[in-house]
């Protein structure tokens, strides 16, 4: 018999009104960050026309990338609320990942384009107004800081408003590499300098698109989620009272903040006969969800004898103790 349970505490609940994914709940904060952005944007534009700095046009087309990355993860917010139907029995919370992956794509090129202006501008340079320079950055700077504020918190829940904390961090590491070149440039007159600053801002940007790409394709993979240890799980169900044996164990993540678990109980046949069977499953979501942060389960209680009659694979995966399984999940077998 399968037996499915989907509680609604806050997080994000599939097929629901109000469905709110970790990235929802600071989609005001990421709106006044956008506001804040699109404004310093626009500044450094007019700053590196005016002063001729190669690092604060690169700044400047950062920060766009960064405030379309933001955008973007705002507008996949309100796609995540759309209600599951017969085509997407999960909505569209996942719309939140593809958001992501167009970040890193973005990132990607601009990182690359940055990296080779600066690279002419060091064997090439020109006048730059380092007085200008730093005025423009220093606006940057506390635009960045500002936001950093705003996110420091969602960055811990996810992965999108953690996308955007790296973002204007890079930002800032950004905008402060630039005021150092203008003081350079005012003290020696040394153009390279913002050369330099420019390709710092490039170097900055394509670790942290690679890393953001990981943790994607990772959701999209259908892995367990980072902040979540596998192991831990299956012990905590093979220690809950009703429970005789455990397989096809799976813990995947629909986007960040939201995880699903799905697994296979033998139930204890004591507790069975007791029609105890309803406190078993109970007491197997409320640990899932209080432990690890898990909404959304299902068990599917069935007899020893019923793993006969799954298909071929499933019978050979759930007779190891642990075999990687094509959700990103482990099967796990064992015997009390």
């Amino acid at each position: 018999m399968g037996l499915g349970q989907n509680h609604d505490h806050g997080a994000a609940t599939a097929g629901q009104g109000g469905v709110q994914t970790a990235t929802g709940a600071y989609r005001r904060r990421l709106s006044i960050v956008l506001g804040i952005y699109a404004a310093i944007v626009v500044a450094q534009a007019i700053g590196a026309f005016v002063t001729n700095s190669l690092a604060l046009m690169a700044e400047a087309l950062h920060m766009t990338v960064d405030a379309s990355g933001i955008l973007i993860a705002l507008i996949a917010t309100f796609l995540a609320t759309r209600k599951a139907n017969t085509k997407r029995s999960y909505g569209m919370m996942r719309a939140e990942i593809v958001a992501v992956l167009i970040n890193c794509l973005l990132l990607f090129g601009l990182g690359g384009f940055i990296l080779f202006e600066a690279v002419e501008r060091w064997f090439n340079p020109s006048d730059v107004a380092g007085g200008g320079v730093i005025i423009f950055a220093v606006v940057g700077l506390i635009g960045a800081s500002t936001s950093l504020v705003l996110l420091s918190r969602g960055a811990k829940e996810s992965l999108n408003v953690k996308a955007a904390f790296l973002e204007v961090m890079s930002d800032g590491i950004g905008a402060a590499a630039i005021i150092i070149s203008g003081v350079l440039n005012l003290l020696f007159g040394w153009n390279q300098g913002d050369a330099i600053a420019a390709a710092a801002i490039g170097v900055i940007i394509l670790p942290r698109a690679f890393m953001l790409l990981k943790q994607a394709i990772n959701l999209i993979m259908q892995g367990v989620p980072a902040d979540i240890e596998l192991p831990e799980v299956q012990r905590e169900i093979e220690n809950t009272h009703g429970v005789q044996d455990l397989h096809s164990l799976h813990v995947w993540g629909l986007t960040s903040g939201v995880s699903v678990l799905s697994a296979h109980i033998v139930p204890d046949p004591e507790v069975s006969r007791a029609g105890n069977d309803g406190r078993t499953l109970d007491a197997l979501t409320e640990s899932m969800r209080e432990k690890f942060g898990i909404e959304h389960c299902t068990f599917q209680f069935e007899s020893a004898e019923h793993l006969a009659h799954e298909g071929a694979m499933h019978r050979d995966l759930a007779g190891l103790t642990s075999a990687p399984s094509v959700s990103g999940g482990m099967h796990v077998g064992h015997s009390h």
